[in-house]
This record gives structure tokens, sequence and C-alpha cells, in this order.
């Protein structure tokens, strides 16, 4: 278990940086040291819904943070969730069926977390696990591949 004021240091020396990608990109983003929480919302670029992400980042960065899709009431039915799309750039989405954003950087995507990779070597690894699937070493390149994905996604769950 890493010692919350590490957490909390990274999420402090991390602010800037995603507070000036939150601002270039027209995202409310809410950094909260002291929860060891982000909150991030946007607009569906298909359906001009609302998208919330969260982060629970204890024990960041030792672990990646557990990110979920939530609605405005905080829960995470399935309607809070992108649909998965492709671009060029973009061949397979982190917004999976599953309802887990599927990527390294995502605790929930490990299988001691309930996800579905057994195969990516255990959280403690995220930053070099899957090394042919997304990287995002800080919160601002986490927020930055969410909205690349969400950028071709076709709409949300239903």
């Amino acid at each position: 278990m890493l010692p919350e004021q590490v957490t909390r240091a990274v999420m402090v020396s991390e602010t800037p940086a995603i507070t000036a990608w939150a601002d270039r990109h027209r995202w409310t983003v809410c950094v909260d040291p002291d929860n060891q929480t982000l909150t991030a919302e946007t607009r569906h670029p298909v359906t001009d819904t609302q998208v919330r992400f969260e982060a629970d980042l204890t024990d960041y960065p030792a672990f990646p943070p557990a990110w979920t899709c939530r609605d405005d009431q905080g829960a995470n039915p399935r309607s809070a969730f992108p649909l998965a799309g492709t671009g060029p750039m973009i061949a397979g989405s982190v917004f999976h069926s599953n309802l887990v954003i599927c990527a390294p950087w995502n605790r929930l995507a490990y299988s001691e977390h309930s996800g579905p990779h057994g195969d990516w070597g255990g959280p403690g690894q995220w930053k070099t696990a899957a090394s042919a699937y997304t990287r995002a070493h800080t919160l601002a390149d986490m927020l930055n591949t969410l909205r690349l994905h969400l950028a071709v996604s076709p709409g949300m769950a239903s």
C-alpha cells in the first residue's frame, strides 16, 4: 500500500497538466487530492449526452487508477458507458461491452479486480503491461486517450 501522501503529492504535481489539458479540450475536470479522486465530464460527440469518467486514485502511481463511467447521480448504469468505435488511428476501443475501460492504465481491467485481463501481469506492472495496446503514464495522458476513443464512439450503451 502506497502512503496517501505520495499519491496526494503526485496528484498535486500532475494537476497543472490536467487543468491545461481540460481547458484546451473544454472538459470539466475536478482533481481531489484529499479524497484521491478525479472526475472528468464532457459531452458525447454524437449523442450530446453527458459523459462522466471517475478515477479512484488510491495507490497511484504504484498502481493504475480505477476508472469508471458514471451518470449524473454517481451511479454506473450501462447507459453511462460509451459504445466502442474505431477510426483511422483507433483499431480497437478501450470502451468494451463488458462495461470496463479496458486499458493497462485502468486497475479494473485486471483479473485481480474482476476485469478480463489475467494476461497483463497484474496492476503493479501497468506501465509495461500490454505493450501493443494503449499507453498512458500520467492522468492527462489517460484523459486524452479517453477523449480520442470517445471521438469515434457511435453513442452510449443502452
